[in-house]
């Protein structure tokens, strides 16, 4: 598997390239500012788009969908419950003084239990809501000597987790979508976040207090 993490933006999120060796397919994970610069960087790699994935479509993660999917010509799936934050991009923009992105079309949905395939890689489809209703984690296990790999937007962070303030945030919600959906991963599972540097499950089970029992209490 090929991963390429690039931050953009005023907000650092990670947009992400990801990518099958064999088939050198690839696809397109949150669609956030400088998308000429995701695109040139896929093509660097000699890899080619097929679909384009939001792990979630707060204003950061999916700002540049729709000059990707014009750009690409492929097409954008996010989680159902994700359509009111898509819909109101342009309300967060103006609260952050920004220029007001385009509401890109959506072409089909993103179904916790069911899988993702892009070449010959395989992701499951996991719901890690809490920090937005519809932020789903794609997780491929691992292959090989190969550790899986979790890209989780933004659920879970190196030592910390995502805010739980916006629309339908809800911190009881997220600690226990980190439990039982990203902690239950072996512990050597790289965790690929929405923001800052990459980890792995067993790191943040031992260090992150999000993580440990009882966390209630920082929320």
């Amino acid at each position: 598997m090929i991963i390429e993490q690039i931050p953009v933006g005023a907000f650092q999120m990670n947009s992400y390239i990801v990518g099958c060796e064999e088939t050198k397919e690839a696809i397109y994970i949150d669609p956030g500012a400088e998308v000429d610069r995701v695109i040139d960087t896929a093509r660097g790699l000699g890899l080619e788009f097929t679909q384009i994935i939001g792990t979630h479509a707060h204003l950061d993660h999916a700002e540049g969908a729709q000059e990707a999917k014009e750009k690409l010509g492929i097409p954008y799936r996010i989680h159902e419950a994700e359509m009111y934050n898509l819909q109101h991009m342009p309300d967060a923009a103006r609260m952050y003084g920004f220029p007001e992105p385009p509401v890109p079309g959506v072409d089909g949905f993103l179904v916790p239990g069911e899988t993702l395939t892009v070449g010959h890689l395989t992701f499951e489809i996991r719901l890690t809501d809490g920090h937005a209703p519809g932020n789903i984690t794609l997780y491929q296990p691992s292959v090989g000597e190969e550790p899986g790999h979790a890209i989780v937007g933004d659920a879970l962070f190196a030592g910390s987790i995502g805010r739980t303030d916006l629309y339908k945030g809800d911190a009881s919600t997220l600690l226990e979508a980190i439990r039982t959906q990203l902690l239950t991963l072996p512990s050597d599972t790289v965790v690929h976040p929405g923001h800052g540097p990459e980890t792995t499950i067993g790191r943040e089970a031992e260090t992150n207090p999000y993580c440990q029992p009882g966390a209630e209490k920082y929320l």
